[in-house]
């Protein structure tokens, strides 16, 4: 049951209409309704979970990231301003979504860190992070593929065979790739279109994910539905131009984490996807 008088004295702006926004990975959303302006209030079971979620959102606006507003928080509740979209055509999107994300790509760490300062989550999962790691291969290899394969072969999704091959991979990925190259970037960590709104002034970036790690790890993201076009690409070139081997190696390499993540929240429709990755990979 919604406090309504609760939100209403936080706000300062009487709550009228309250309904079912949307189901999220762990809880009902809300959408709340109130004299001055809408807003969005998550819920979930007492968790640590939308707290972390705060911080997070907190974190990215501290380097002028535009995420929304954050009013009150509890191990039960996020209350955020509503992000109210604004109608344009798709090559405005392009550049406003390429040039919010090349903003948070941009921001680093002096210590050449990987992982975050804290655990964060993706979905319903926790995401944990190391403060001092810094080898992007054993980081990206131990504490991402690794972690969420063995969620999906706990839970019956992956087989032993396909699990193995995940960890000769992860215990390979210096083979791979040349990491001298890399630099920590602050990551979204879960970009996909729908995490992506857009205001007259420019985008918004919602749900994170975020820690450290090399900036294509976004990007593989955002390839796996080929959410934006050339106008996206371009723009986004022009800030950090991609690497040679992004779309051979680091694509598919890169996208087996968030396949991951899909395989364990809805078993297999992702198992295909998994498998060609690992051909590309020849693994």
């Amino acid at each position: 049951m919604i406090n309504r008088v609760y939100f209403s004295d936080i706000l300062n702006d009487e709550i009228g209409n309250i309904s079912l926004f949307a189901q999220g990975q762990i809880g009902p959303i809300y959408l709340l309704e109130a004299e001055k302006r809408r807003y969005l209030l998550k819920t979930c079971n007492p968790s640590e979970r939308l707290i972390v979620e705060a911080k997070m959102l907190e974190d990215m606006r501290q380097h002028d990231i535009a995420v929304p507003t954050v009013h009150d928080v509890s191990q039960s509740h996020l209350l955020m301003t509503y992000i109210e979209e604004e109608e344009m055509n798709e090559q405005n999107r392009e550049v406003m979504a390429a040039e919010a994300i090349a903003a948070l790509h941009s921001v680093s760490n002096y210590a050449r860190m990987y992982g975050y300062w804290y655990d964060t989550t993706i979905a319903s999962f926790p995401q944990h992070n190391e403060q001092t790691q810094y080898n992007w291969g054993l980081f990206l290899g131990q504490m991402r593929i690794m972690p969420m394969a063995e969620i999906c072969y706990e839970r019956g999704y992956l087989d032993r065979a396909t699990l193995q091959r995940l960890e000769r991979l992860s215990r390979d990925i210096y083979k791979l790739i040349d990491m001298s190259e890399i630099t920590p970037s602050l990551l979204h960590g879960d970009l996909w279109s729908g995490n992506i709104l857009f205001e007259h002034d420019g985008a918004v970036l919602i749900d994170p994910a975020i820690y450290f790690g090399d900036r294509e790890m976004d990007l593989a993201f955002l390839r796996m539905f080929d959410n934006f076009g050339d106008t996206f690409w371009e723009t986004y070139e022009r800030i950090h131009p991609l690497s040679d081997d992004f779309e051979t190696v680091k694509v598919p390499l890169y996208q087996l984490y968030p396949i991951l993540v899909h395989i364990a929240l809805y078993k297999e429709q992702y198992r295909g996807h998994l498998e060609k990755n690992l051909r590309i990979l020849k693994q």
